[in-house]
Formats: structure tokens, sequence, C-alpha cells
């Protein structure tokens, strides 16, 4: 006998499922139901599951997410994707973590007996656990909550603060530190962050423009791995700059210049900045930002905005292993010679060396 279990948020697709499955098997023995990911968990932790139907859109942990969770743990459980979703990057990421099947939906009879007798037929894997608790796993998944909750009160904190270049920072600092553990899929703690930042647009009563919302909706489809990193720091940015809204800030007081200026400078780092560019955000002329800058920072426009991005680098030395070339170009250097040489000027030592005596620093 062959124990199932049905993963599906719609209570009508579950009982289709399930209906299907007792009138046309005999050998196939349903043992639980889950409407969402949490529930699925606890099924895997408590009964032998050998075939599982998954709908890839269940409320989180979503269906990819537990599919890598299965196949991370070694679990015994063929899964046969059901979804009515055909995008290619959902059936890409299904794909790398080893999906047994796939259906879309609507599910005709025949194929769902199909695909699950094909699953049942795959030789178990050698490496396997035939039922395996995981409950370290999930004590893991409160330590993830606990952090989510600091990381939202700090972010909330520093938006009461009206501090935006500290979120700033906060955020993608965070998020570099997600992509840089390369052992563990970035997947869940992107769309944890997202939620954190839409969660605090809810409770300020704001909402995002339509396209940047579909665009946050649209990373439940997406693999988010290693190569989406720059396009989801965009995306972040852009949700806390509607947190602050710093574009209201236009105009006023000289220090009230001088502050949208650095917030303009901090949002733009990866981008390139003149000081043509912040005089037009400011609304003011460059010459005259220039003598207020030199007069409000005591130094020039150009001296802080090569000490930011060189802060801005030690970070990305610190943070990630990504190569010097790629540290330069976030940067807006074109040339990564030029970068290596502005950064030994101002630091005294290589970026490469820096690295180096960073990470002899963490380990000893």
């Amino acid at each position: 006998m062959f124990n199932m279990a049905i993963v599906e948020d719609e209570e009508l697709e579950r009982r289709a499922l399930r209906s299907i499955i007792e009138r046309n098997t005999d050998d196939i023995r349903i043992v639980g139901e889950a409407k969402n990911g949490s529930e699925a968990v606890r099924l895997l932790e408590s009964e032998r599951i050998d075939v599982m139907l998954l709908d890839i859109k269940i409320p989180r942990p979503n269906g990819l997410e537990l599919l890598q969770m299965v196949r991370e743990r070694h679990l015994a459980t063929k899964v046969l994707i059901v979804t009515a979703y055909d995008y290619f990057d959902i059936m890409q990421a299904a794909i790398q973590y080893k999906a047994d099947g796939f259906l879309l939906k609507p599910v005709r009879t025949e194929a769902l007996l199909d695909g699950v007798r094909d699953c049942l037929a795959m030789p178990v894997p050698e490496k396997v656990v035939p039922n395996l608790r995981l409950m370290p796993a999930m004590d893991a998944a409160e330590d993830e909550v606990e952090d989510e909750i600091d990381i939202a009160d700090r972010i909330r904190s520093l938006v009461e603060r009206r501090a935006y270049r500290d979120c700033l920072r906060l955020v993608r600092t965070r998020l570099e530190g997600i992509y840089a553990h390369k052992d563990v899929a970035p997947r869940h703690e992107v769309l944890d962050l997202a939620e954190i930042l839409t969660d605090l647009l809810e409770e300020m009563d704001s909402k995002l423009p339509l396209p940047m919302a579909r665009q946050v909706a649209e990373l439940e489809n997406q693999r988010l791995d290693a190569r989406s990193q720059y396009k989801v720091q965009e995306l972040l940015c852009q949700i806390t700059d509607i947190l602050f809204d710093p574009g209201q800030e236009h105009g006023g007081a000289a220090g009230e210049r001088i502050e949208t200026v650095l917030h303009f400078i901090e949002r733009n780092l990866s981008k390139g900045v003149t000081l043509e560019d912040a005089a037009e955000f400011a609304h003011v002329s460059p010459c005259y930002l220039s003598r207020l800058f030199r007069k409000k920072m005591n130094t020039t426009f150009i001296s802080y905005l090569k000490g930011q991005r060189i802060e801005r680098a030690k970070v990305l030395l610190q943070n990630s292993d990504l190569p010097i070339s790629n540290v330069s170009l976030d940067l807006s250097y074109a040339d990564a010679n030029y970068f290596c040489k502005a950064f030994k000027k101002e630091v005294g030592i290589s970026p490469s060396e820096y690295r180096q005596q960073f990470q002899k620093a963490r380990v000893g």
C-alpha cells in the first residue's frame, strides 16, 4: 500500500483529487491533506508519504519551497506538481529541485492516474531518509521568524525616525546577507523581506503603484537565484523609497535640501551620481548646490560621493564573494582598475587585500 498526501489550498480541488484517487486505485491510501505549506510540513513529520500531489501556489511555504525542503532533507517522497501556472520560471525551478512530474490544471483523470503511477514506478534514490522529523528545521524556522521580527522592528523604527539612508543600507545589507549563503536558496528569505516592507506600507495606509505591486506579486513565480539579486535589490529599494517618499522633501530650508541630496546619493550609488543630477533632483543650480554642500557638510560634493562609494565597496567586500570587477560595476565604476586605485588611495590597501584581512579577522 502506498501513502499519498494532497497539498492544495482550494477545498474543491482537494476533494476532486481525492475522489479520483479513491475511485480508481486500490493500492493508494490518502493519509492526509494540507491547505498550506505549514500543514504539509506537519504531515511530512508525522507520516511516511510515498507520493505528494503538490500545488505550487499554496500559502507559504509555497510549493517550490516545500519541494526544496523535501529534497534537501532527502525524504523518500515522490513529488508530483499540480499547477495552473505554466510559467517557464516555475517549471525551471521545479526541475532544478527534481520534481518527479508535472500536471496542469484542470487535471484529467487519466493524466492524474498516469502521473501518479509513473512517480511510484520510479526508483527511490539511494540517499534518502524514509521518514524524517523536521523539528530541527522548524526550530531554525522559529529563529528565522524571530530574525524577521527584529528586521521588521528595525525598519519600522528607522521609518519613524525618518532615517532614510540607514534604512536603505539595512535593506541592502540584509539582501546581500541572504544571497551570500550559497548553501541556502535565497527564495524564502527574499519573499519574507519583500513582505515585511509591503506590510509596513499597509500599516502606513500607503499602497504600491500598480506596476510595482505586480512586480512584487511576480516574485512568487520567479527563481530568485543569484542572477536575480540586482533586480530584486532595485525593487526593494523602490519600496523603501515609498516608505519614506523622499520626493516630497524637495524645497524648504538649506538643511532640508542637503538632506534630500544625501538621500539621492545613497539611493543612486549603483547608478552613478553627478552634481548636476543631484542639483536637478533638489531643484537648485549645480553652482548653488556645490557651495551649499561645502558649507553644510564641510567637504565637497565629489569628496563625499567618493567616500560613500568606498564605504559601500567595503560592505560588498565584507558581505559577499562578488568578483572585484562586479563590485566596481555595482558602484558604477566603468573600469575595475580605476576602482582598485581609488580604493587603495582611500583605504591604503587593495580591495582584494581588504577582503582577505576582513575574512582573517572574522575567522580569528
